[in-house]
């Protein structure tokens, strides 16, 4: 299984952060490699969703349910069926006394199909630092004023 863990500075408030994380809808309009998402159920604490991943010639749809926790503003997303063995992924925004807030982001994951694991295994450090600047691109792109 392969792990990963980051946190950033963000210049946005925990709750901008949280609710562009929560915008599961919109994912395949900034997200690399992101080619469709579609939320099928959502409340106020959880949502289920298909993504679908493609990258050259592979192509996967994942079905994840993502829980939203409100103190701390925390979002946790776990395989519901799809080509991972496992799968957590976690955001925690905690805002900072001077502005901003700080991003944990956090990374678990083990891939079912051998050809995943053999092709997008060892490349996974490169693009989950390419999603989560996606993601504070899309934060500039939003909640910035021009």
């Amino acid at each position: 299984m392969q792990s990963m863990k980051l946190t950033r500075q963000s210049p946005f408030t925990a709750q901008q952060m949280f609710e562009l994380i929560c915008d599961v809808d919109k994912y395949d309009s900034f997200i690399p490699y992101c080619t469709a998402a579609r939320v099928r159920e959502r409340s106020d604490t959880q949502m289920l969703a298909d993504l679908a991943i493609g990258y050259k010639f592979l192509r996967e749809t994942y079905t994840s349910r993502i829980e939203m926790a409100e103190a701390p503003l925390t979002v946790t997303v776990k395989q519901a069926k799809g080509p991972f063995r496992h799968l957590f992924n976690q955001w925690q925004f905690v805002d900072k006394l001077e502005g901003g807030c700080e991003v944990h982001f956090e990374l678990q994951f083990e891939f079912n199909v051998p050809l995943l694991r053999r092709v997008l295994q060892p490349m996974m450090g490169k693009v989950v630092e390419r999603f989560v600047a996606a993601f504070e691109d899309r934060a500039r792109e939003i909640y910035t004023q021009n």
